[in-house]
């Protein structure tokens, strides 16, 4: 980060983070937690819809991303680990606009957040009871992943190109890595952690998740 790790520590204290893999239940609940007390929930779709500062940096992201013509199918085929240190540098990119974002917000207003933060970011701008990493496995991440509403328009894409079965099989791939590198993290910091299973409901896992906040 290009500011202070402790400033920004003590202009987010007033922020809950879930942190965790793909498809673990940050944004279901980040969003049960913001219905519940009030709280302001931060995604992307909240900085669009209330940033013009967010909406022009993705208008040029887009602008680059066309004027770059990009070969597709060599995209969605790039070799995995290549393929996941990308996606974690446009992550990262994203997640330092957006912690500058949350600090305004939170001067005035609690505010609950499903940034893809790295565990050892989030346990340097947020105290223990105030980051809580949601999980799931690598195979059921594969086995979930493009059946969500908000990857349908990604399948879709995917489906028009070549060899949609053999992109399909590459991005479970870089999912397998880039999920088990934040399983792995998460465990060697010890963060306070879920891991969804079958089992698992919104109700008991916002249980846990209040009383880890020290909501209940």
């Amino acid at each position: 980060m290009k500011i202070s790790d402790d400033i920004l520590r003590h202009h987010l204290k007033n922020v809950y983070f879930l942190i965790g893999t793909a498809c673990g239940g940050k944004t279901t609940l980040a969003k049960e937690l913001a219905n519940k007390y009030g709280f302001i929930y931060f995604g992307e779709h909240y900085a669009e819809a209330n940033n013009e500062g967010w909406r022009e940096f993705q208008r040029l992201r887009k602008k680059e991303d066309e004027s770059e013509d990009i070969d597709w199918e060599h995209y969605f085929n790039r070799e995995p680990l290549v393929y996941a240190e990308s996606l974690k540098e446009s992550i990262n990119e994203y997640n330092e606009f957006a912690l500058l974002e949350i600090v305004k917000l939170a001067q005035k207003e609690t505010v609950i957040t499903d940034l893809l933060l790295p565990a050892e970011i989030a346990i340097k701008l947020a105290p223990y009871n105030r980051v809580a990493s949601l999980l799931a496995m690598p195979d059921l991440i594969i086995q979930d992943y493009f059946k969500r509403e908000s990857h349908q328009p990604m399948l879709d894409f995917i489906n028009t190109l070549k060899d949609p079965e053999k992109i399909k099989d590459n991005v479970a791939h870089v999912l397998r890595i880039s999920n088990e590198e934040v399983i792995n993290q998460t465990q060697e910091i010890g963060l306070f952690q879920h891991l969804r299973d079958n089992e698992s409901t919104i109700e008991k896992t916002l249980a846990l998740i209040e009383e880890h906040f020290g909501l209940i």
